[in-house]
């Protein structure tokens, strides 16, 4: 388990990364709306999928390194992306509109999760445990999203695995991710 001096560390480097000229953000509903609806009208595209929190040094990283590993390098429009930050870490809000510079990707949606509507479904989705997020999602063209969480997504990567001892999904790796959607898009 982190001790506050590390996570104060990693706390800092992340928002070090943020960039102005921030992209805005909409805030979802308790039935995680309007997002739920984009993702059911983006059935036939690849999605890719960010949940993370805005207050995380491997959050951040892990949308920074698909921002520029991903979507500058892939510019099909078989592609949308949803960029889910959610109260973990201790975010709030505010937070929000100093990170989304992060994922700039004209494709790009960038939500908060300000009614907690994903945090328990997504954790227990995927048995996500501990303070952060940083589950990074690849969902298939015939994906569709009925309940309260999204469907079980094709392949999944967490920014904590190494971190915070998570063994359920293997550590972020951008250029794995990459190479996984490039698949799917071909």
């Amino acid at each position: 388990m982190l001790t506050a001096k590390p996570l104060v560390a990693i706390l800092a480097a992340g928002l070090a990364l943020a960039s102005p000229g921030n992209p805005s953000y909409t805030v979802l509903d308790a039935r995680a709306e309007p997002l739920k609806g984009a993702f059911n009208a983006d059935a036939g595209k690849v999605r890719l999928f960010m949940y993370v929190a805005p207050t995380c040094g491997g959050c951040l990283r892990g949308a920074k390194q698909l921002q520029e590993t991903l979507l500058e390098n892939y510019a099909s429009a078989n592609l949308s992306v949803y960029v889910v930050w959610v109260q973990k870490n201790g975010a709030r809000m505010r937070h929000v509109e100093k990170v989304t510079g992060l994922v700039t990707d004209p494709r790009a949606e960038h939500y908060w999760d300000e009614a907690d509507a994903l945090v328990g479904p997504i954790d227990g989705l995927l048995g996500l445990t501990g303070p952060c997020a940083g589950a990074f999602m690849i969902y298939g063209p015939d994906a569709r999203w009925e309940g309260a969480a999204p469907p079980a997504p094709l392949y999944w990567e967490d920014a904590h695995t190494n971190d915070l001892g998570r063994t359920v999904a293997p550590q972020f790796d951008a250029k794995e991710i990459t190479r996984r959607v490039d698949a799917l898009l071909r």
